[in-house]
């Protein structure tokens, strides 16, 4: 099955190839480019569902599954107190999720300062740059942890 343009341009825009933590058979887990807490991923359907409703039995399960995998490593490997998920679709159309550690204390890693500041309340949804080398460090460290 040949990918569609959206699923493409997904691919690119999240740099999924690059920043890959795990894949499934329908389900993909990567760093997010940019990183509004520290060790932020992404987890997107494979198969280009644009709806929630069209997932299949397959992708559902799949998709706990990822859940479970993203909020361990963002745990275990960053010690995350909280996980927070956003599924939001607006300007992406294929099904993923944005998967947001939480911490309740600053934390120094990656040669930087990484303050929760909007803790406990929902947080600020903002563009934020983020150097390669910290993302792919962040990947790094994620996948070790597999």
């Amino acid at each position: 099955m040949k990918p569609s343009d959206e699923l493409l341009q997904f691919e690119k825009k999240f740099h999924q190839r690059r920043l890959r933590i795990a894949d499934s058979d329908t389900w993909t887990l990567s760093v997010r480019p940019e990183q509004i807490t520290m060790g932020n991923m992404v987890l997107a359907c494979r198969s280009g569902a644009s709806s929630m409703a069209g997932l299949s039995a397959e992708e559902a399960h799949g998709m706990a599954v990822g859940f479970a995998l993203a909020e361990r490593l963002a745990k275990d490997v960053l010690g995350a107190q909280r996980v927070n998920y956003l599924c939001l679709m607006m300007q992406d159309p294929i099904v993923h999720f944005h998967i947001l550690p939480r911490y309740e204390v600053p934390v120094t890693r990656y040669g930087r300062l990484w303050e929760d500041m909007d803790w406990p309340a929902p947080p600020t949804i903002a563009p934020v740059r983020t150097d390669d080398e910290v993302l792919e460090r962040i990947r790094d460290d994620l996948s070790n942890g597999l």
